[in-house]
């Protein structure tokens, strides 16, 4: 929490408003521990970094036409580097991490959302090749989420 506490005041101060209080909360991130979906980056006994891979996608989601309709899809939720560890490739070796346990477990593609107002974001999937399917609203958010799906099929 003091990781996603972090982010949240550097993306308050740099006028991104994707979290605060209400999101994500201690249960949601108990519960991506308690499903074992959370895996970390640690510098010495620190975790610096964050992603949660599921099967489970949001209800909004319904709504998107996605570019796959077949087979397992994995979801990338609460992808988050730590303030001082940012522009390091941390992000990149978190989403490779998922990308190769989504290949070595036979999913046919990759899904997540992107907040339009963290531009920075949304650019980091657009360069590994994450194709936009639509957009949705989450609750308590002005502006929509980008969603992005990347095929895994050779």
């Amino acid at each position: 929490m003091r990781l996603l506490a972090e982010c949240i005041k550097d993306m308050n101060k740099n006028g991104i408003r994707q979290w605060s209080d209400f999101y994500p909360t201690i249960d949601v991130i108990t519960e991506d521990i308690r499903s074992k979906s959370m895996y970390c980056v640690k510098h010495e006994s620190q975790c610096i970094g964050i992603i949660t891979l599921s099967e489970k996608q949001n209800a909004q989601y319904e709504q998107v036409r996605w570019l796959t309709n077949f087979g397992r899809v994995l979801i990338v939720y609460r992808l988050a580097v730590h303030p001082k560890w940012q522009r390091q490739g941390i992000a990149r070796r978190l989403m490779d991490f998922a990308e190769q346990f989504a290949v070595e477990n036979q999913y046919n593609s990759i899904r997540l959302d992107a907040y339009s107002g963290n531009p920075r974001a949304v650019r980091f999937y657009e360069r590994r090749g994450y194709e936009e399917a639509g957009q949705v609203y989450f609750p308590k958010r002005n502006m929509p989420f980008h969603c992005f799906e990347k095929s895994l099929e050779q």
